[in-house]
């Protein structure tokens, strides 16, 4: 397990309170005193107030029960340079927010050993924009659990950075397939029908650029998918202040293991757009197809998601929403004893109305 692991703490010149990045302004903020500051200003003054500082404190180690070997494999903590409290993360743990007084922090180490992100695409939604896209979603929906949309559910939402592996590679395709023409007409005495049998071939060659496949084994695959695509004109060179203000995680899935999955998106790239060619075919059906990819490389970068976890009936349901495009993508539970006084009303009212139709035919 590891101990008083550095951290970086991004405070603000004028009061001294820690600042976050803001998507708004694209700077960093203070949100006492109201001031904003360039990333490259506040890290020199972060720099220079540490030059400053006349050596470092130690606590005397306490006797403590020595952590057991699957535990040191998953727990890590860390000391906020804020209050000295003691911050706990998991092996993939890059950024996060001390429990005791609330300052953001980034752990460098966490970003360090060969797994520094090359680029990032900061937030550009605000907290405020994702909870309003989440009323949105529950709103008009009679069945969701109360307490799913409750104040203090909504206020859960956090902002995170997701490890993204960015793949570029060519992709050369070929293909057989067997196709049909069916037609059909009629005369005053028959039906007829004509089918026509056709052997098709297909051949294609792209370029490919910036394939995304999320690099976190905590995030499903589809849901990181649904809230595609990220602009990448935005991208930006990796610097640790963005992070400020929000969580993140680092990979631990790596580009190696991709592979699989950049393939099989390729390839349905390549039958999406070879389906126009095959619209006068009635039938369509692969009899052969080859797929090779090749000068393939993978960059490593975070991207801005805002995301809600919520567990009911044993159950976790997923909020999430690209914090550069706002795109999201959520699923809803569905609350049974809301559900079961919904049709019973349905069922009183069709009862009722099936009374009054029999009193006025009477």
């Amino acid at each position: 397990m590891e101990q008083n692991t550095a951290v970086i703490a991004y405070k603000c010149p004028c009061c001294d309170a820690s600042l976050a990045f803001s998507g708004q302004v694209q700077q960093l903020t203070c949100e006492y005193c109201g001031n904003t500051f360039e990333l490259d200003a506040v890290k020199a003054f972060n720099e220079a107030a540490a030059q400053e500082e006349n050596g470092e404190f130690c606590w005397e180690e306490p006797h403590v029960q020595q952590w057991s070997q699957e535990e040191q494999e998953h727990i890590h903590t860390f000391q906020c340079p804020s209050c000295g409290g003691e911050i706990l993360g998991d092996e993939n743990t890059a950024a996060t927010f001390c429990p005791y007084c609330g300052n953001s922090t980034v752990l460098p180490s966490r970003l360090s050993g060969g797994v520094k992100p090359d680029a990032v695409i900061p937030f550009r939604k605000t907290r405020e924009d994702a909870m309003a896209a989440l009323r949105r979603l529950c709103k008009g929906k009679p069945l969701l659990p109360k307490e799913f949309t409750s104040k203090h559910q909504i206020e859960k939402l956090t902002g995170i950075y997701i490890p993204f592996w960015l793949y570029d590679c060519r992709g050369d395709f070929s293909g057989r397939y067997k196709a049909t023409i069916v037609r059909t007409w009629s005369d005053s005495d028959y039906n007829y029908t004509k089918t026509s049998h056709y052997m098709l071939s297909r051949r294609a060659a792209a370029e490919f650029v910036g394939i995304p496949m999320d690099g976190s084994s905590k995030m499903e695959d589809a849901a990181m998918e649904s809230i595609e695509p990220f602009d990448y004109s935005q991208l930006a060179d990796f610097d640790m202040a963005y992070l400020s203000g929000y969580f993140a995680d680092k990979y631990d899935v790596s580009a190696e293991s991709g592979k699989e999955r950049i393939h099989q998106r390729v390839d349905a790239a390549f039958t999406e757009q070879l389906a126009s060619t095959m619209i006068p075919y009635t039938t369509v059906v692969p009899t052969n197809r080859s797929l090779q990819l090749e000068h393939g490389k993978a960059r490593y970068v975070l991207m801005p998601v805002w995301l809600l976890n919520t567990r009911y009936k044993d159950k976790t349901y997923t909020f999430a929403m690209n914090g550069q495009t706002g795109k999201m993508t959520g699923q809803l539970p569905i609350c049974p004893k809301r559900t079961a006084a919904w049709f019973s009303g349905i069922c009183a009212a069709g009862t009722a109305l099936a009374w009054l139709v029999q009193l006025l035919i009477l």
